[in-house]
């Protein structure tokens, strides 16, 4: 990551999106909108041609693929967007012995001022990689999933873990 690209994602608080994005994580918007477009022909069928065997699967099929597709939508827009938290004594040593604490593994520090470390493979997820970034006396910290478009809320998990020891062991300093 770039001082430019840095500096961005502060400005923004995001990850900016790129050409490759599109294909490893949006992309999997496709199918439930999709599936939202049958479901909704199939209901102006049932409709139009007043064929009653189409109104009642269509609107199930409607109903059930918007809400997919909402969530999906939501889980990509989380994966962008970093979370701002207030920890006044931040410093490289304490981030780095909590981390490594936490048992996240490849942590490094890069010069620009953050860290990125990865979580082990799980059932649920192929890992995630976690990017803590310091701004003044802020952070900002962001989990997204390394090989698969979404997880079910694990990258939420490491960051209120993170979160949770790094005031731990703030309260333990002062």
């Amino acid at each position: 990551m770039t001082k430019n690209e840095l500096a961005k994602i502060k400005a923004s608080g995001r990850w900016p999106v790129k050409i490759s994005d599109f294909y490893r994580h949006y992309f999997f918007v496709v199918l439930p909108l999709g599936c939202t477009a049958v479901g909704a022909i199939e209901l102006y069928s049932g409709f139009k041609f007043h064929h009653d065997d189409l109104k009642v699967p269509g609107t199930i099929q409607l109903i059930i693929f918007v809400i997919l597709s909402i969530l999906v939508v939501k889980r990509l827009y989380q994966n962008q967007v970093f979370e701002k938290h207030q920890v006044p004594d931040a410093s490289v040593e304490n981030i780095k012995h909590v981390l490594k604490s936490l048992g996240f593994r490849n942590v490094r520090h890069h010069k620009p001022g953050y860290f990125v470390c990865t979580t082990r493979v799980s059932w649920f997820s192929w890992g995630e990689e976690i990017t803590i970034i310091f701004d003044d006396n802020d952070i900002l910290i962001n989990s997204r999933p390394n090989n698969q478009p979404i997880t079910i809320l694990r990258d939420r998990k490491n960051i209120k873990i993170i979160m949770t020891a790094l005031r731990s062991s703030e309260k333990a300093v002062a």
